[in-house]
């Protein structure tokens, strides 16, 4: 593994199968069974199976401090391996990028990374990163910008310093800058490679309007503009200590590391920024079909409409509703679009929750003779789903599952310090993750029934298909009025 590579660690934390030691209730060991060929015949009628208390979810709390200058630091020993973790998120991101150079925050990200710092030149610190086995990474996602680094206890101080060189004062190489430029641009002539990805953001196109920050990509001609100028414009701009937060987590002391974050960030100056303003969302209110014609054997569907924004106090019904009309394996869309009907390789639903609406979909990918039959079965049990007909037990392991889920989710303590500092910084509470499994056990069959009819409608949804139309087993006129979309290819302008 190079350098570069190396330093391409995930924003996201990985998920761990393992359950947590603060995770209360459920089977504390594995029962293993010998049937021996002499023993006594098993009884007719079997004992009950043993019941167990309601999991619950205590994590431990980091320490958060706060510096002079207004930067928010977050603190979580776990001493059980000789690593730490860093992780920092900041008031950022590409939707505030100007339409004239959208991009921009793809390559700041990527050049603040690999770009060296006014310090050390990027092969020096690529070398540091190898002999250290260590990772340091930059990224602009749509509402925020962050940044990681992870690394033995032993190399915590150097790994640390070319962070924060890097963090605080890169250099933004120009020759980086250039690089990264043509990276993103072989990225554009690629984008229509996957059905998969073509459909979502095409999907999110028709839904928000390619102008809207939600949905719009950049054009060569936008990455032609950025110059290293830029870069560093943009970091003066965005990052500063009261619009920062940071997460450290793994095997150090507590009160060492808080002088070491203070001496690195201390005499970083605050200022206040002011946010440029992004387009509210336009909701659309009658059904519309959209296809693209591609020569593939699989088609991809997309049906659904805006739903839910960050914050919404339906989040938990919405959740549960999900998860019993496609969010899962044994979710009415599956057992019957897959399962029954055998009409799908794979379908299902979700939904997102940015700042503003986001999406609420069904997703499949079925082949093309079975193409409008799937789209029909889709909507006709969405139209279902929307009286929420569970039963009691049906909600109840619904329940039982996303607990169970989101348990597993933080089984570290570099995941649960992470979420508790990007709780914070999207404005969650901060019992968020102490009471979510109380939250969802809340939910009751009512509240299913009125979050479905307050939010899903499957009679004003857009519907997306792609696929080859010729091996359609009806025309598209069967689902509606038809608008096709020519997708935009960049590969067809390279030199």
């Amino acid at each position: 593994m190079n350098g570069s590579s190396k330093r391409k660690a995930q924003n996201s934390i990985p998920k761990s199968p393992l359950t947590p030691p603060f995770a209360k209730g459920g089977c504390g060991g594995i029962f293993v069974i010998f049937l021996l060929t002499f023993a006594m015949p098993l009884s007719a009628n079997p004992p009950p199976l043993p019941t167990f208390p309601p999991l619950e979810f205590h994590p431990p709390q980091p320490q958060r401090v706060v510096l002079d200058n207004g930067l928010v630091i977050f603190l979580l020993e776990d001493h059980e391996l000789p690593l730490i973790r860093l992780y920092t998120v900041y008031r950022a991101g590409s939707q505030y990028d100007s339409p004239a150079k959208l991009g921009l925050s793809g390559i700041f990200g990527e050049v603040l990374s690999e770009g060296g710092s006014q310090s050390h030149t990027p092969e020096e610190i690529e070398k540091s990163l190898d002999r250290a086995a260590a990772e340091i990474q930059f990224s602009v996602s749509l509402e925020n910008g962050g940044g990681s680094m992870r690394c033995r206890t032993a190399d915590f101080d150097q790994i640390f310093g070319l962070f924060t060189d890097l963090f605080l004062h890169p250099q933004f190489r120009k020759d980086f800058v250039e690089l990264s430029k043509v990276k993103s641009l072989e990225a554009l002539r690629r984008m229509n490679d996957d059905p998969a990805e073509v459909a979502r953001r095409e999907f999110r196109g028709v839904i928000y309007g390619k102008d809207h920050p939600y949905a719009r990509i950049p054009s060569p001609t936008t990455l032609d503009r950025i110059k290293r100028d830029d870069l560093l414009a943009m970091h003066t701009y965005y990052l500063h200590p009261n619009s920062t937060l940071i997460a450290v987590s793994g095997d150090f002391q507590s009160t060492a590391m808080i002088a070491k974050l203070k001496q690195a960030f201390g005499s970083w100056p605050r200022m206040e920024v002011t946010l440029p303003s992004v387009a509210p969302v336009n909701a659309a209110s009658q059904r519309a079909l959209y296809y693209i014609q591609r020569p593939i054997n699989q088609s991809q569907i997309r049906i659904g409409h805006l739903g839910l924004e960050r914050h919404n106090p339906d989040h938990f019904a919405w959740e549960v509703f999900n998860e019993l009309w496609g969010g899962s394996g044994t979710s009415l869309l599956f057992r019957t679009v897959r399962t029954q009907q055998g009409l799908a390789y794979s379908v299902g639903s979700g939904f997102s929750e940015p700042a503003q609406k986001g999406l609420i979909v069904a997703v499949s990918q079925t082949r093309g003779s079975q193409t409008i039959a799937a789209v029909q079965s889709m909507l006709a049990i969405t139209r279902e789903a929307s009286a929420a007909p569970f039963t009691p037990k049906e909600i109840n392991e619904a329940k039982e599952a996303i607990r169970n889920r989101f348990i597993e989710n933080y089984t570290s303590s570099a995941q649960i310090a992470t979420e508790v500092m990007s709780n914070e910084y999207f404005g969650f509470p901060k019992d968020y993750l102490d009471t979510y499994t109380q939250k969802i056990a809340q939910v009751t069959g009512d509240d299913l029934r009125r979050a479905a009819k307050t939010y899903l409608h499957p009679d004003e949804s857009t519907i997306l298909i792609m696929g080859d139309l010729s091996t359609f087993e009806k025309p598209m006129s069967t689902l509606g009025k038809p608008q096709e979309i020519k997708l935009i290819d960049y590969a067809q302008e390279a030199p």
